[in-house]
């Protein structure tokens, strides 16, 4: 130890923090001083040594010198001691910094395994302590799930850091895959669509070129009533319309501007006829109101107040009644001007229709009657609810008879029923009826008298054309030997009678 040198104060040792702020030749006077002094061990060497430090006399640092002697021994030891913990604290530290070294080369690799590159997020690497920008594309909000915390929380521990890259890579997942089944849908249904138009082409090239053109011949055969059930292509419907109805009153185009030119002198002069007239204007602003187009100022408001007028002005012992509106729309959507008045005369001359505009209460009793009868053999559980809760067919009957469903569904579906009504003639109106009872009848075995009324009176967006053409379908329109016609005419002649 003795050939090592003179220990210098301040190269090391707590005692260079005092030397910081003296000049260079200051240190090297003072290093002289207090080189023979220091020793660990003993604490009066360290007052000595302390009190050369800070300007002590002379005589003091000669009795101090005599201290030397017993001072270098106990410097010796505590200089092999030190070099013995050195040794030892490096080898623990290089053991220490090994372990660190692997265990952090181990993270690193488990992160960049797990780690993705998740565009648009600012992902934080827990090796580097550095934060990622990912500038692709912009992530969704539920990527915040990897933001960094701000510097005021603690940050995440390797644990939560992965445990949220899991939660936010099933999130990705699940939005992969609810986007891959709506895209196979749209794919299915736009497949379905396309089906629908190739078959709705065909349908209308047999109408327009088999059976339009051969009506009386082609009319009743099987194959145009199995196409006709299903609903008629709306670009043919109006023609077909106007072929199934008739004429067999005649009605012409002069007829109908001679009854337009009546109408406006007749309203002009008659008090009650101003009165229909204002009915008139009335029932056409409630008629199919989201259309737009019935309304006041629409394209079609004059021209159905036209045919309504003339109607009235040829049929004055008819006149107006409630529902007569949507009739005459519904044939206006389908067709001119002139052959929607041709139609509407025509069809107010069919039994049903003409007993009940002219509230005929035998026929119309006869009718309801008839009715009745089919519904306990058809329906016969729902028949037994609706006498229970007090529910009699004229109070949801009478509206569908009227506008002939118009108003009480939508204009596809009542489409539909016009369809096969001006095939098949009155009967399909008590059928139809039937029909939507028993598409309904789950629901309507758990309604009281007021919600069935209700619920029957408008019918759900959600009924269907497949839904009532399937239970219209099942329903049998005779009793035993006695057909709808010969059950019809046992009433009347029934009423007939007590009358």
């Amino acid at each position: 130890m003795n050939d090592s040198g003179p220990i210098n104060p301040l190269d090391n040792g707590c005692l260079s923090y005092y030397f910081d702020d003296l000049s260079i030749s200051d240190q090297e006077t003072v290093a002289e001083d207090v080189t023979y002094t220091i020793d660990s061990d003993d604490s009066s060497c360290s007052r000595t040594a302390c009190s050369s430090i800070f300007g002590s006399g002379p005589d003091e640092l000669e009795s101090e010198a005599a201290l030397h002697s017993s001072c270098s021994g106990s410097i010796s030891k505590s200089n092999e001691c030190l070099i013995d913990i050195d040794s030892s604290i490096d080898s623990t530290s290089l053991n220490i910094g090994k372990r660190t070294e692997d265990c952090l080369v181990s993270i690193s690799g488990t992160l960049k395994s797990n780690q993705k590159n998740y565009v648009g997020v600012k992902s934080f690497d827990c090796t580097s302590n550095t934060t990622v920008d990912n500038k692709e594309k912009v992530a969704g909000s539920t990527a915040l799930i990897l933001n960094c915390r701000p510097v005021e929380i603690p940050a995440k521990s390797i644990s939560e850091q992965l445990e949220h890259e899991r939660l936010y890579e099933e999130i990705l997942q699940n939005v992969k895959k609810k986007k891959s089944e709506e895209a196979k849908k749209q794919k299915e249904n736009l497949k379905q669509k396309l089906k629908n138009e190739q078959r709705l082409t065909y349908i209308t090239q047999i109408w327009t070129q088999e059976i339009i053109p051969n009506w009386n011949q082609m009319s009743q055969t099987k194959r145009c009533h199995n196409l006709w059930w299903n609903g008629l292509p709306s670009s043919v419907r109006g023609k077909v319309w106007c072929l199934a109805i008739g004429n067999d009153l005649i009605i012409n185009e002069e007829l109908y501007k001679s009854c337009v030119t009546n109408s406006l002198s007749k309203f002009n002069d008659s008090e009650g006829s101003m009165h229909c007239l204002e009915y008139i204007h009335l029932d056409i602003t409630r008629t199919f109101p989201h259309l737009g187009i019935f309304q006041q100022n629409g394209p079609y408001f004059e021209v159905l107040k036209r045919i309504l007028s003339a109607y009235v002005s040829l049929r004055p012992d008819i006149g107006y009644v409630q529902g007569m509106c949507f009739i005459a729309a519904i044939l206006l959507l389908n067709m001119e001007e002139v052959d929607a008045f041709i139609c509407l005369v025509n069809l107010m001359e069919s039994p049903c229709l003409n007993a009940f505009y002219t509230v005929n209460q035998h026929l119309m009793m006869s009718y309801f009657s008839t009715y009745n009868d089919l519904l306990k053999f058809n329906l016969k559980k729902l028949n037994n609810h609706f006498n229970q809760i007090g529910l009699t067919s004229e109070m949801y009957l009478v509206d569908w008879i009227y506008s002939v469903f118009a108003k009480s569904m939508n204009l596809e579906l009542s489409s539909i029923i016009w369809d096969n009504f001006v095939k098949d003639k009155d009967q399909f109106l008590f059928r139809a009826a039937l029909g939507i009872l028993r598409s309904n009848e789950s629901l309507l075995m758990e309604m009281d008298s007021i919600a069935c009324a209700q619920y029957l009176t408008k019918l759900p967006e959600s009924f269907t054309s497949s839904a009532l053409l399937k239970s219209t379908a099942s329903i049998r329109m005779s009793i035993g030997k006695q057909s709808f016609s010969n059950l019809l005419i046992y009433h009347q002649e029934k009423y007939a009678q007590n009358s």
